[in-house]
């Protein structure tokens, strides 16, 4: 069983991820459609393919993994916080 300490140390560097999204590209995004978030998720989950590969058959350290998995997660995140918000589905909105 997971370690609670450990947990939370995960969701504190998820949510430092998102301070440094919504730093970088700023929140709400009104302009992003569902599709948009899709795609975005998608391109990360891709980075953590990549990363994965890397780890499992170059010896790369798991860092990059780890960290990618962490923007994933991030981005997941910024999709829920932005559909949770309401709105019109014009706007990209549930």
């Amino acid at each position: 069983m997971m370690n609670e300490l450990v947990r939370r140390d995960i969701f504190n560097e998820i949510d430092r991820e998102r301070q440094r999204q919504d730093a970088k590209w700023g929140f709400p995004r009104n302009d992003l459609g569902v599709t948009d978030w899709a795609t975005i998720l998608t391109e990360e989950v891709g980075e953590v393919a990549e990363a994965a590969l890397m780890f499992q058959f170059e010896q790369a350290p798991v860092d990059p993994l780890i960290k990618e998995l962490i923007h994933v997660a991030a981005v997941a995140v910024s999709a829920i916080e932005h559909y949770g918000r309401g709105g019109t589905k014009e706007q990209g909105h549930a």
